[in-house]
């Protein structure tokens, strides 16, 4: 197994964070033939190269709502002391952090490096203008860490290219894991009290008789999602194998306009979802819900049902692992005789937590590629993540994750009563924990393994079988990565803007009973009539040239 890699076994995640890597970048102990990393002096070192006044960067970057932030942060200050700078942090509010951004842009008053956030587009548009490219760095070895993750997975490198010139413009944020982007969740206990089984149900039918079952015993709403329509809809087409535009079908392994090519079963979700509201199965305010209110609802039994983000289903759910609460997959199954499916997950995650760009006017171009090609070493994602061994963090071989958290609050140090010793904090209050940071998204972070103790091993696996499940009926499917140049991505939006803003506020009216279903053929002739067909056919041409 690779130094750098994860894998399996019988199941588990092997973690191997704490071995020492081949990079100097990583505090290694041991050297690669012909690496770069031979010479103490190496740019990938995590030791400065030779002393001189520390460099102090400065770093624009996004963080999580409620934590704490600055430089000072502990993470902040010994990944400066393990790569050789200081780092001075700015991190706008969440709220206007892409208004920011866009301003320092725009007026090129960069940072020495920043972090893009809910933007997948501006760090190619820039790039050749203002960022530093890194092939230079790949090409003469001083980004080990990160080169050996692009060969692992060569979606990542594809998806970063700048699709005008060829070259990379920012480090992208890795995902390390298989993942379904909606899978439903339910209490299944609830529903084996109405004689009924989340294992048996197979068509749009049951769905509706176990919704009602579950209404019948919490006396409203069961379910709710967030952040709005776009959000709602993705977590509820999938079943339908459907989506609100352009949709990459599998099976003729070319692009469709769902609600043109697929409006039968287009139709039928939105049939679906307009009972569901009619029925107060879905909460009123299931378009404008915020993620407190949300969960919440799921914590205190409001809602028996999810239909949005896996990880969450087992563990909302069922938050205090409760014997008596059994909570199953509602598995996919065929609609109208087609068996719908989602894309895997990539594995980058670009547009929302990442990529990191160096600014061309930096002084300390050199340092921060070293400081970076640390966040995707071994030993990197280890810091970031679960701070330093000894002080934060144990190695256990025996938990599904490896490790224990039993110094700070954690399952290991919670009591019966749900507290923790006086003064105990928590991991995040460090800045660690988060993956704000560190290069690599690990599967042990995205199923949080890091929850369960030594004999919870089904309970930790709860979601990645589930993803075996669906892998076995074929749901899950691998998307084509398509790179769009400036004058492609104009092309596109002149079309795909009124396009989505029409479907959207009609399937929004139709659901909600403010639009009677007999304007249906009305709504699909207003679908053609803003140039579907064109949008299709300007994917399936890019398709077409990319193979």
């Amino acid at each position: 197994m690779s130094r750098y890699g994860r894998k399996w076994t019988n199941g588990l995640l092997a973690v191997t964070l704490g071995m020492s890597v081949v990079a100097a970048g990583c505090g290694s102990k041991t050297e690669d033939k012909g690496s770069a990393s031979a010479s103490p002096t190496a740019a990938g070192s995590a030791t400065p190269v030779a002393k001189k006044e520390t460099p102090t960067v400065k770093f624009m970057t996004a963080w999580d709502p409620g934590l704490p932030i600055s430089s000072d942060l502990p993470v902040f200050v010994e990944w400066g002391k393990k790569t050789g700078v200081k780092f001075e942090v700015n991190s706008p509010p969440r709220d206007s952090f892409v208004e920011k951004m866009n301003i320092t842009l725009a007026s090129n008053d960069l940072p020495d490096m920043m972090k893009f956030f809910s933007d997948d587009q501006s760090f190619n548009r820039y790039g050749p203008d203002l960022f530093v490219p890194l092939d230079d760095y790949l090409n003469s070895g001083k980004l080990p860490n990160l080169q050996k993750w692009l060969k692992k997975y060569p979606d990542v490198e594809k998806r970063m290219r700048n699709p005008d010139d060829g070259k990379i413009y920012g480090f992208p944020f890795i995902q390390d894991f298989e993942f379904a982007s909606s899978l439903w969740y339910v209490r299944n206990d609830m529903l084996k009290k109405a004689g009924l089984d989340a294992s048996k149900i197979g068509s749009v039918d049951d769905l509706k008789k176990a919704f009602l079952a579950l209404k019948e015993q919490t006396g409203g709403p069961i379910t709710s999602t967030r952040l709005g329509y776009t959000y709602y809809n993705w977590s509820t087409q999938s079943y339908f194998g459907v989506g609100d535009g352009i949709r990459f079908d599998k099976d003729k392994k070319q692009y469709v306009f769902s609600p043109v090519d697929d409006e039968k079963r287009y139709k039928m979700w939105v049939e679906f979802e307009r009972w569901m509201y009619e029925q107060k199965l879905l909460d009123p305010n299931f378009l404008t819900m915020k993620d407190a209110e949300l969960f919440a609802g799921y914590n205190s039994g409001k809602y028996p049902l999810v239909r949005e983000q896996p990880t969450f289903g087992l563990s909302q759910l069922n938050p205090k692992n409760d014997p008596a609460i059994d909570v199953k997959a509602i598995m996919p199954f065929k609609i109208d005789g087609y068996m719908p499916s989602i894309p895997r997950s990539d594995h980058f995650n670009i547009g929302y937590r990442s990529p990191v760009v160096i600014s061309k006017k930096s002084k300390y171009i050199d340092d921060i590629v070293r400081a970076m090609d640390y966040t995707y070493s071994d030993e990197g994602v280890e810091f970031f993540l679960m701070g330093k061994e000894g002080e934060t963090f144990a190695r256990d071989a025996k938990t599904p994750s490896g490790y224990r958290l039993d110094k700070v609050q954690s399952v290991w140090t919670m009591d019966a009563s749900g507290n923790y010793p006086a003064g105990m904090k928590k991991l995040q209050d460090s800045g660690y924990y988060t993956v704000w940071l560190t290069g690599i998204f690990p599967a042990f972070h995205r199923f949080n393994l890091v929850n369960f103790k030594e004999g919870e091993q089904e309970r930790a696996l709860f979601d990645i079988n589930n993803l075996k499940k669906l892998d076995e009926i074929g749901f899950l499917q691998s998307d084509p990565v398509l790179l769009w140049t400036k004058d492609e991505n104009s092309k596109k939006a002149e079309i795909s803007t009124p396009l989505s803003t029409y479907i959207s506020e009609n399937a929004i009216k139709f659901i909600l009973g403010q639009k009677p279903m007999s304007d249906w053929d009305s709504f699909i002739a207003g679908v053609k009539k803003l140039r579907s067909d064109e949008l299709v056919k300007i994917f399936n041409d890019k398709l077409a040239k990319s193979k």
